[in-house]
């Protein structure tokens, strides 16, 4: 079933709703967003557009445990913004699920830095951080699914600062147990806890069975919309599947991650969702509640307003190759020029939450 998005006819009602949404995407993010100003790890990780690590450990032993929740300590070293060279010391454990049993290179990870050393350093306290890897083998294709993947986060920041923040890594690995060194491609994710208090919002208790009623309707149209235009079937803010649920004045935020599933990105690996019988990963289904559909046009004019600067973050990213930057624009331009028409489907069974979902 498709439900069609009729156009505002009054251009001065339409510019302000536009304003309206805005404003509300920006108050959801201002109160006390500098509260916290001491620099954590992920900012001193973070000054420029491209870093190089070196990371020294038993990676061997990381990759063929898999189901094993224990880590490793992993060194990680890297120059800072003042030409200093850093050395830290953090636990690497895998996470995920699907990725993390059929990557063929390095498995996703997160990496656990201790507090005590972060204080002393005189650090913030937000102590871990995802890291996506390159997950397949060591081609052209693997590195573009990584940086794909990167730079649809990068949309979503263009977005809204209510997004998880990113950071491009060029990794070195030596392998400690077999001696080999290998360099791949990898970008960081933010500590959720620092995302929370960027934008002044508190941990939710609950995992599942949201309505439409509790989140922050401005902001989840924007998230919504976002995984509509990406192609993303792949998530359900109901159950929270791969968007953190937040709380914050009384009313809750759903901040997306994980896009690997995407039509945008369009991993080798990745398979339709059956519960909303795509055919494609390509297709776009919106996959929020139906009754956002009669509330979107303010929303749908904000991206418009975002389209030169989407497209221009994706010209902009020379790493990578032409071809994957004009197919990425070429999926964006076609969700602008079918934006009148946006296709629904109502989910045709229950899905319990995967274990990436429920990992922090």
């Amino acid at each position: 079933m498709k439900k069609g998005i009729k156009n505002s006819t009054n251009k001065r009602r339409h510019q302000f709703y536009i304003v309206e949404i805005i404003c509300a995407i920006l108050l959801l993010v201002t109160t006390n967003s500098f509260a916290n100003t001491t620099s954590s790890i992920f900012d001193l990780m973070s000054h420029q557009e491209v870093l190089k690590v070196t990371m020294t450990g038993d990676f061997e032993t990381l990759r063929t445990n898999r189901r094993s929740g224990e880590g490793q300590i992993i060194t990680i070293s890297f120059v800072d913004a003042t030409g200093k060279e850093q050395t830290w010391n953090a636990e690497f454990t895998l996470r995920g699920n699907y990725r993390r049993m059929r990557c063929t290179a390095m498995p996703p990870m997160k990496l656990n830095f201790k507090k005590s050393e972060l204080k002393a350093a005189g650090l913030a306290k937000f102590d871990d951080m995802k890291l996506v890897t390159q997950c397949m083998e060591e081609d052209e294709d693997s590195k573009a699914l990584v940086l794909k993947e990167y730079l649809t986060y990068k949309l979503y920041n263009e977005l809204t600062p209510a997004s998880f923040r990113v950071q491009l890594l060029k990794i070195t690995y030596i392998d400690t147990h077999t001696a080999n060194k290998t360099k791949q491609w990898g970008f960081l994710i933010e500590d959720t806890a620092q995302l929370r208090s960027r934008i002044a919002a508190e941990k939710c208790e609950r995992q599942r069975g949201f309505l439409a009623a509790d989140f922050h309707s401005e902001s989840f149209y924007t998230t919504a919309l976002f995984q509509y235009m990406i192609g993303n079937g792949d998530w359900d803010a109901k159950i929270s599947k791969n968007a953190k649920i937040l709380s914050k004045e009384g009313k809750l935020l759903a901040i997306p991650y994980d896009f690997d599933f995407s039509g945008l990105v369009d991993a080798s690996y990745a398979i339709p969702n059956g519960n909303y019988e795509m055919t494609s990963i390509q297709e776009r289904i919106y996959m929020g509640f139906e009754q956002d559909l009669a509330h979107l046009d303010a929303t749908l004019a904000y991206f418009k307003t975002k389209k030169k600067a989407l497209k221009e973050t994706v010209k902009a990213f020379k790493i990578l190759r032409a071809t994957e930057r004009r197919a990425v624009l070429n999926y964006l331009i076609s969700f602008f020029d079918a934006s009148d028409e946006i296709n629904y489907r109502a989910k045709k069974m229950w899905t319990a939450p995967t274990i990436d979902a429920q990992i922090d």
